[in-house]
């Protein structure tokens, strides 16, 4: 027997023992190539292309998550700056709702990989396209906080008062109006003026006029209204002879005025009296109350209106 005969022998004999004994020896590389491999995840920012005459209408992820298979080693050098995930809209016309596919493309350190096993989350989403219009809406102060206490914000306005935003047109009609920036006007106490940042009414809309308005404002002393109680009822004009007795003794009454006077006020002894100047004679009399103020107080409300007084001898 030849040698090569002796070789032919030796794989024929056993044959079946000897594939499936190869057979697992394969599959065990690769079991072992396989457990090697090790996996990567992050965020990967989702990027929009092809948008021409159509707008999105809908909310749509910021980032998608990227998932790596490959050598430990190899794939520890990858950052998310290397994979662009993004969405082709190139192939849509007409408004409606779709599901578009996220498509990936591989770039820097990923290159090189090999094996690599690249998957995306979610594997497509669901958005609506709809064409874009543009319309002119009111520009409205987003004012936050009070002025200085005593003091009102007597008028505000901004210019220009209209701006043009553009957007889809199924949510057009639910804009009126866009508002400014915050602006905090506590402690305020005298007129100003300053420039607003205007603030997009969504993120499918697009602020097409300047980006600024001026705002202009007014403020000064403002009125204010407090309460006093307490205030004793005094008999005025009343005849040296006689002595009076009041019931109710005493009264409240309701002032306006700039906040300084208001806050100085002290009730004297005829904020509340009773004129008893025509009383000649002993008795009870029914007499309305009177209101005595220096300006530029006034009051809004007083009470009791009327007390009985109760007039005797000395």
């Amino acid at each position: 027997m030849s040698y090569i005969d002796r070789i032919i022998k030796s794989f024929t004999v056993n044959s079946a023992a000897k594939i499936l004994s190869i057979v697992l020896a394969i599959f065990l590389f690769a079991f072992h190539n396989l457990n090697m491999l090790k996996t990567k995840i992050f965020a990967s920012e989702l990027q929009i292309e092809g948008l021409s005459e159509l707008v999105i209408a809908s909310a749509i992820p910021e980032s998608v998550s990227v998932k790596l298979r490959g050598d430990s080693d190899a794939i520890a050098s990858v950052s998310a700056s290397d994979i662009i995930a993004y969405i082709d809209l190139s192939e849509y016309y007409e408004k409606g709702t779709y599901r578009v596919p996220i498509q990936i493309i591989k770039g820097g350190a990923t290159l090189d990989i090999e094996p690599l096993e690249i998957t995306v989350e979610p594997f497509d989403i669901k958005l609506q396209l709809d064409k874009t219009v543009s319309k002119n809406v009111r520009i409205l102060p987003n004012i936050i906080g009070a002025p200085a206490p005593g003091y009102g914000l007597i008028s505000g306005s901004v210019t220009p008062d209209q701006a043009t935003i553009e957007g889809p047109s199924s949510l057009m009609d639910s804009i009126a109006f866009i508002e400014t920036e915050p602006l905090d006007i506590s402690g305020r106490y005298s007129d100003f003026s300053l420039l607003l940042a205007l603030v997009r009414p969504g993120q499918f809309f697009t602020i097409l006029s300047g980006l600024t308005v001026e705002y202009s404002a007014k403020i000064s002393e403002a009125d204010i209204e407090k309460e006093f109680t307490g205030i004793h009822v005094s008999a005025a004009n009343l005849n040296g002879n006689f002595t009076a007795k009041i019931v109710p003794e005493s009264g409240s009454v309701k002032l306006r005025g700039n906040y300084d006077s208001v806050e100085r006020f002290v009730p004297n002894s005829d904020t509340l009296f009773v004129d008893c100047s025509g009383i000649a004679t002993e008795g009870s009399y029914n007499l309305p109350v009177n209101v005595k103020l220096a300006p530029p107080l006034t009051e809004t409300y007083y009470g009791p209106e009327s007390v009985t007084v109760t007039i005797e001898r000395r």
